[in-house]
């Protein structure tokens, strides 16, 4: 296969890419394809980053792969297994740093080294503790010429949620909510039921199929008693679903419970909630986690919790007052917004609830709005999604 088939010519090269500069043009076209590549893998890594790579000799394409899922090879090594003897002398291309230790598979950088490629071209360093630059010394002490930082930008945005997780420890938070123009959940409250259009609910689906968690507050089990699962138009996977309930008021005849094969369920409550209820649940089939004594479960040991169980991304689809508190607390790290082109009035419930006035952490005064910055734009059938990353509000 020659440089520029038919799937690379259109690839818009990024204005920080020097044409005239020697393999720039190529390096960034083989890296686009490798996060293409690794875009393959969405929603089934877990827990590990998205990665794709490119094995390229004499201005061809002898190999490339990408990592389908956890304790399966790495794209590295199944890129050079199809580059075969043609690894030699090669330049092999990788969205993330080749990883230097054992883990579930062994190090990458063996298998580079041992195959022969004379040169990798990376996009970003593997912040994990355990590779956090190793790969690459490792690579260079035995010859192998490096380059990284092409496409930077865009390798951290395919794997932002692993880059959080790694640094925090904690779950990438992504609070998705249907609404109206008029900034409505439902008609009234208590009412359940779509907002939006099929084609915004088919696409909250796959993005829902990208994530390790979902979570929502325990009026949303009462009101529509979801199932929380992942569907078509994705392919189906197991996802834990997290329920908030301070006092336990999720029945155990709920369809959550009835669905085991649809992911495991999690329910953080108050330390306070009545034993009975607990055993109840846990007779169900549910996880009973107590965090914090209050009327309202601590989202800051929740999401601790989550991490401890090794939960990258974590989708938040929780009614008005669950956004609310997520916000003002300020653990939203992205907001989905699918707004439908309609109207529900003043009886229609708000988009964001509570009572508002609480601190986010470190802040010195009350939480009062956030703006996104930056955002996208787009359609979703008759719908559109706006979506970015949350900025808080100050008072002046």
């Amino acid at each position: 296969m020659r440089i520029e088939p038919a799937a690379l010519a259109g690839r818009r090269l990024p204005a920080s890419v020097d044409p005239l500069q020697p393999n720039g043009a190529e390096d960034a076209r083989m890296l686009g394809l490798g996060l293409d590549l690794a875009r393959q893998g969405e929603g089934r890594t877990h827990p590990n980053p998205m990665v794709g790579s490119v094995v390229v000799k004499d201005g061809e394409i002898v190999g490339r792969g990408y990592h389908p899922m956890a304790g399966s090879e790495h794209a590295e090594v199944i890129a050079i297994a199809e580059a075969g003897a043609a690894a030699r002398g090669a330049t092999l291309y990788s969205t993330l740093e080749p990883c230097c230790h054992q883990g579930r598979t062994p190090p990458c950088v063996e298998r580079i080294v041992s195959s022969g490629i004379r040169r990798v071209v990376a996009s970003v360093q593997d912040t994990d503790p355990r590779v956090n630059g190793g790969g690459f010394e490792r690579l260079r002490e035995a010859g192998v010429e490096v380059s990284v930082g092409m496409l930077a930008e865009e390798a951290l945005r395919l794997n932002e949620a692993w880059f959080h997780f790694v640094r925090t420890g904690r779950p990438f938070v992504i609070l998705k909510v249907a609404t109206s123009l008029d900034g409505r959940i439902a008609p009234v409250r208590g009412a359940g039921g779509a907002v939006t259009s099929p084609e915004a609910r088919s696409e909250a689906m796959r993005l829902r199929g990208r994530c390790d968690a979902i979570l929502v507050g325990a009026g949303t089990i009462r009101i529509d008693d979801p199932l929380l699962s992942v569907r078509a138009p994705v392919v189906e996977k197991a996802i834990v679903r997290v329920v908030l309930d301070s006092d336990l008021c999720m029945p155990p005849s709920s369809r959550l419970l009835q669905t085991p094969e649809a992911g495991p369920v999690i329910v953080y409550h108050s330390t306070t909630a009545p034993h009975g209820r607990v055993e109840a649940l846990r007779r169900a089939g549910a996880q009973t986690v107590p965090a914090g004594s209050g009327h309202r479960v601590p989202l800051g040991a929740v999401l601790e919790d989550l991490g401890r169980r090794e939960i990258v991304a974590v989708l938040v689809e929780g009614g008005g007052e669950v956004a609310a508190d997520f916000i003002a607390a300020g653990l939203v790290d992205r907001l989905c917004l699918f707004v439908a082109a309609s109207l529900l009035g003043p009886a229609g419930v708000p988009l964001v609830g509570g009572t508002g006035g609480e601190l986010a952490p470190g802040a010195g005064a009350p939480w009062v709005g956030i703006r996104l910055e930056p955002f996208q734009l787009r359609r979703a059938g008759p719908d559109f999604v706006v979506e970015g990353r949350p900025t808080p509000l100050r008072p002046a």
